[in-house]
């Protein structure tokens, strides 16, 4: 199969029609005098198909043609054997090449088509094979930690959750999560079964830096695994909150008191009669607020406010919040009651519906919880709050600020019950989602999710900083690529050297440093695999059937061989030597 003849030597056709043209202008010339014998014309066709044949020789024509150099085998971490041994069974003498991570394919420049065995390469690799015919036939099965996610970056007093994946547990193995000094924290028994997901809970008592351990011991006690989880458990910025409601209740009670733990400075006001209010102060707060204006609501980065508070607030009150949210980005809590639920659209932030339903679980143990029986209305504006999978809150952006509320009621319960930690986990979810957010003058994120030394560690900044330069701990300059869409997005690549706690600044910003941490190659071992595997098969599907290939043949330009050409000039010199010759015997 071909798409049709093309000429090697492009570049050379112009000259070579000219002065083919040149040499059978002084042909034609010479033989002029023979113009009335029909040998004349004879002659000429002669003549030109010998300068033809000259031209080809000189321009080379060729076609496109199918080229199969053959194929390969690109071995990986956890090939089968006996895959490797059924392919060498079927295709003799097939090139085999075992892959080493960051190193170059030799195997590419002799095939056309690649067998992909094991777990896969690993994505910065990828472009490598882009340009390839790759059938990945997969591996071993992963087995163990299959994925580990959690907030690298929490604040001091925030409840640590880690949620993780084990595939083939062992009945009777126990998985711990402990802290940098081996003190366990929280501990789930393994159960029989193909897959299991567990979660495990922790609230960090101080600030720093932390690696913590999951460990996976034995129905003797022995550690069989040990996952690295490195953290960041910082100070925590120190909110101001105002909470006004119209008469006290248990809700506002305990919220305030869980503020006001956590170290933020709390005003909560209290409506005892008509102009006549209770002010407590919790973390140095002062300066009781009767009305609102936009003086007093700029020192607050959130506003807790009951239904019939926001529903009574005069229009002075109501245009000076209503301001602070939009240009100063103040978080405004609406705390629910039954007529928040049937306000006007244009009188509530957000609209619902009537599900009936006025129970909820939540948690592992499943804690119940009451509800409100509405469900929020769905619209592209409304911006769900979620706490294990469940819809909690939700709120709606308002310019700089956020406007939003809950459906569920009586969450003090979990705290009479015993559930501190969910009570904490719901209101901390919701609050820290509302809460004016600070002001960043860079905006980190880890693209890679596994660092390791000497692979490459992908990374992205927002910032509208001008001449902006990023540096190493080493104080090693890093280049970087800028969205072409987004002019503040900016993406990064470094190679870690050393493993541990490495850390990324701008050099003209004093805002903190970008930390992270960099694995050793044997920890999170199952982890990458598991993502590697995953990543493979995105990229190139899976192929069943090893005995052929998905690959789509390369095409190579083939001369077309000279010898015809040069066949058919010695032909016709030939016969211009011979022709006179045979025209005198005649004669």
């Amino acid at each position: 199969m071909n798409d049709g003849t093309v000429l090697v030597n492009q570049n050379l056709l112009v000259p070579v029609i000219l002065l083919g043209l040149v040499l059978w202008a002084v042909f034609i010339w010479k033989e002029w005098s023979q113009r009335k014998e029909n040998r004349f014309w004879v002659k000429l066709v002669v003549a030109f198909l010998a300068i033809a044949s000259l031209a080809m020789i000189a321009l080379k024509p060729g076609t496109w043609q199918e080229s199969t150099s053959g194929k390969g085998i690109v071995l990986t971490d956890g090939y089968r054997p006996a895959q490797l041994d059924s392919l060498r069974s079927i295709y003799k003498r097939i090139q085999i090449e075992e892959y080493t991570k960051g190193t170059p394919l030799s195997i590419l420049k002799d095939v056309d088509s690649l067998f992909l065995l094991g777990h896969g390469l690993a994505p910065f690799d990828f472009w490598q094979v882009k340009n390839e015919s790759v059938a990945f036939l997969g591996g071993e099965e992963v087995s163990g930690w299959m994925d580990i996610s959690y907030k690298t970056e929490i604040s001091l007093g925030e409840v640590l959750s880690v949620n993780a994946k084990y595939y083939q547990p062992k009945e009777g193995h126990w998985a711990i999560l402990t802290d940098n000094g081996d003190n366990p924290l929280d501990s789930l028994l393994f159960e029989k079964g193909q897959e299991q997901v567990l979660q495990f809970n922790a609230k960090p008592k101080a600030d720093g830096q932390f690696v913590y351990h999951l460990l996976e011991k034995n129905n003797k006690g022995n550690i069989v695994s040990d996952e690295l989880l490195p953290i960041q458990v910082l100070e925590g910025e120190r909110l101001k909150v105002l909470i006004v409601n119209t008469f006290p209740t248990f809700e506002t009670k305990y919220l305030k008191n869980f503020l006001a733990e956590k170290g933020h400075e709390v005003l909560a006001r209290t409506q005892l009669t008509k102009g006549k209010y209770k002010f407590e102060y919790f973390n140095g707060a002062s300066n009781p607020i009767y009305g609102f204006t936009k003086a007093n609501l700029e020192l607050y980065d959130l506003l807790v406010i009951d239904t019939d508070s926001y529903t009574s607030l005069g229009r002075s009150s109501k245009n000076a919040m209503q301001e602070a949210v939009k240009n100063n980005g103040l978080g405004i809590f609406i705390q629910p009651n039954e007529s928040l639920f049937r306000l006007a659209e244009n009188e509530s932030p957000l609209q619902f519906n009537r599900d009936f339903i006025t129970e909820t679980s939540l948690g592992e143990s499943g804690q119940t919880l009451q509800k409100y029986p509405y469900s929020f209305e769905q619209d592209v504006r409304v911006q769900e709050i979620l706490v294990d999978s469940l819809v909690v809150a939700a709120y709606i952006p308002v310019e700089k600020g956020k406007m939003g509320t809950t459906v569920l009621q009586n969450t003090y319960q979990l705290v009479l019950d015993g559930s501190d930690r969910l009570y904490a986990s719901i209101w901390s979810q919701i609050l820290n989602t509302i809460v004016r957010e600070q002001d960043r003058v860079v905006e980190w994120k880890a693209v890679t999710q596994i660092p390791r030394s000497d692979q490459p560690f992908e990374f992205e900044l927002r910032t509208s900083l001008n001449n902006l330069e990023v540096k190493t701990d080493g104080g090693a300059n890093i280049p970087l690529l800028q969205d072409g869409l987004v002019s503040s997005k900016w993406t990064g690549i470094v190679y870690p050297r050393t493993t541990g706690w490495s850390k990324l600044e701008v050099s003209n910003d004093s805002t903190p440093q970008f930390t992270y941490y960099v694995f050793d190659e044997d920890q999170r071992e199952s982890v990458t695999r598991s993502g590697t595997l995953e990543a493979n098969l995105r990229e190139f599907g899976t192929q069943n059937n090893f005995s052929t290939s998905v690959s789509t043949s390369k095409k190579t330009l083939k001369p077309i061989s000279p010898f015809w050409f040069y066949a058919l000039l010695l032909l016709c010199l030939g016969w211009l030597w011979l022709e006179p010759k045979l025209f005198k015997q005649a004669f």
